[in-house]
């Protein structure tokens, strides 16, 4: 099984997202903010893939992206945000795809999935 960091700091979407991604059969590790997220990412192993708000306290998905691209560039991140115009910034910290907000279960699935297949994951 897969396993994705889901990093957000809206409960309501962290735990959609958990179950969405759950029901697609990934185990998931939902965090509620980018110092979670780094210290998630301290426990080894390493997500498969990583699903990141931009916009969160303490440390921003944007740094969370960072730090993980130079931990292993080859693990996909997935940013979704609802901030406007920052697909470029999202690309640029070493993200493989953005999703803009709102999301719904078929974007967010398929997303990771892409992901999965393009590194031979097995979910």
């Amino acid at each position: 099984m897969d396993r994705i960091l889901v990093a957000e700091d809206n409960s309501a979407l962290r735990l959609l997202y958990s179950i969405w991604l759950e029901s697609g059969g990934f185990e998931v590790t939902a965090v509620a903010d980018g110092r979670a997220a780094l210290a998630a990412l301290e426990r080894r192993p390493l997500p498969d893939a990583a699903l990141l708000d931009i916009e969160m306290p303490f440390v921003d998905g944007l740094s969370v992206c960072r730090y993980l691209h130079a931990l292993d560039p080859s693990i996909p991140v997935l940013v979704v945000t609802g901030v406007e115009g920052a697909r470029g910034d999202a690309l640029a910290a070493g993200a493989s795809e953005v999703l803009r907000k709102p999301c719904d279960r078929a974007q967010i699935v398929g997303a990771v999935r892409r992901q999965a297949a393009r590194l031979h994951l097995t979910a």
